[in-house]
């Protein structure tokens, strides 16, 4: 079938109108674009998506997913020992979803490049390079990292594009941008176990011998990259392929994703698509029923991205204004729809103050100031728990490379080191 008889079957009459007023450069770029899109699925999807309601997105036998905070369980130091270990034989990979921009904190440019205003003035990319490379250094191995940034090996990176799909407008048709391209938008960031696949990257990671990769979102600015303690959980625990990173919400319109069981299979019902009386369900002494919030960090085996690769996981919409058309279609693939795939996952809860703080505002909850005020305050406990007298009403920096999660701490290395490698700063 030729292009013209897919865009007829598409329903796309528009899209061939545009097509056929091109000519030279301008019509074989949009051809690349069509053809790079399967139009018979985009058709489905909008009609799918186009009558649904919001119950049609979680199944009605949903239950909370029971979890525990890890620090608090007997093992924790084992599962430390047990990730540093793996650590240490070069068997774990830090893979970074990265592909958000700024816009929403009014920075033109990627998420990772945001200075969110600490002393130090290190974007979010370079906060994370740095725990990455504190803890190679800590287990003695380098630990391979699917994102390109500036100061970490270049051997042990590798970077990838994100996949697209069409926009459509709020009836189905295709949307040509004014330099007559598709307005292709990202396609989630479930669509990053296909990418991981078509770049090399998994192979890549196969030929170094990792066996776990731990994923995160680039937005978390208190994020513990490959956490030993969770790493040696999910090795210990034999059969599921998968771990989470779970936090309680903070409150019932917390814009998160919960934790959830349905139809017996784990999963997460993200917070645009959980029916109201889920979202204030709460129990006998008053707390949330569904409580587990989703925070974005997880951890697979190898064999479980393997399976993935091929896997199709359901889309999701959303309406927004796109080459200003308002209530457009835009469709994209969540990747904890993977969880029910591959069966039985691990909760792994942890302590929000320590490991939980996005920048996705300009201003109020979950913004630069929120999450520098967090970082400080978190930084002044290190300090105190290594019996350094900090000043009443400030708040520190303590740079990565010189420690990873609060150990390496104490009066004499706080002296050497405040003004250089630990900043002071007052609490906004």
């Amino acid at each position: 079938m030729d292009i013209i008889e897919t865009l007829n079957a598409a329903g796309q009459q528009e899209l061939i109108a545009k097509l056929e007023s091109l000519s030279g450069d301008a019509r074989k770029n949009l051809e690349r674009d069509i053809a790079s899109q399967d139009w018979e699925e985009l058709k489905a999807l909008y009609t799918e998506k186009s009558t649904a309601s919001l119950e049609d997105n979680v199944s009605s036998d949903l239950k909370p997913m029971p979890f525990k905070i890890a620090i608090d369980d007997l093992r924790y130091d084992f599962w430390k020992e047990t990730g540093e270990i793996l650590l240490g034989k070069g068997q774990v990979a830090a893979f970074l979803v990265a592909g958000g921009q700024g816009s929403r904190l009014g920075f033109d440019g990627p998420k990772g490049m945001f200075d969110i205003g600490l002393p130090s003035h290190k974007s979010l990319f370079q906060l994370q390079a740095e725990r990455l490379q504190n803890l190679a250094a800590q287990v003695g191995h380098a630990i391979p990292w699917c994102i390109m940034t500036s100061g970490y090996a270049r051997e042990n990176i590798r970077f990838f594009e994100q996949g697209t799909i069409c926009a459509l407008d709020p009836n189905g048709k295709a949307i040509v941008d004014e330099n007559n391209r598709l307005a292709l938008v990202p396609d989630g960031n479930g669509g990053c176990f296909r990418a991981l696949a078509q770049s090399g990257t998994l192979a890549w990671l196969i030929e170094k011998g990792v066996r776990y990769v731990f994923l995160y979102s680039v937005d978390n600015a208190l994020c513990r990259i490959c956490d030993p303690a969770f790493i040696g959980a999910l090795a210990s625990e034999g059969r599921s392929m998968s771990a989470s990173k779970v936090v309680p919400k903070a409150g019932p319109n917390e814009k998160v994703g919960i934790f959830a069981l349905q139809n017996g299979k784990p999963g997460v019902v993200e917070y645009s698509d959980l029916p109201e009386q889920y979202r204030d369900m709460t129990n006998a002494d008053g707390s949330l029923t569904f409580d587990g919030g989703n925070i974005a960090i997880h951890l697979f085996k190898l064999e479980g991205l393997r399976k993935l690769q091929t896997s199709k996981l359901p889309w999701h919409t959303a309406r927004k204004t796109v080459c200003g058309i308002e209530k457009c279609w835009k469709f994209e693939q969540f990747l904890f729809d993977a969880f029910p795939q591959l069966g039985s996952m691990l909760p792994f809860g942890v302590i929000r103050e320590e490991e939980f703080s996005p920048v996705k505002n300009a201003e109020g909850n979950d913004s630069p100031k929120t999450a520098r005020t967090m970082i400080g305050r978190l930084h002044r406990e290190w300090l105190r728990k290594a019996h350094v007298e900090v000043k009443p009403g400030k708040l520190y920096e303590v740079s990565p490379t010189l420690s990873y999660a609060g150990e390496g701490l104490s009066r004499r290395v706080f002296e050497r080191e405040l003004g250089r490698n630990i900043l002071e700063f007052d609490e906004d």
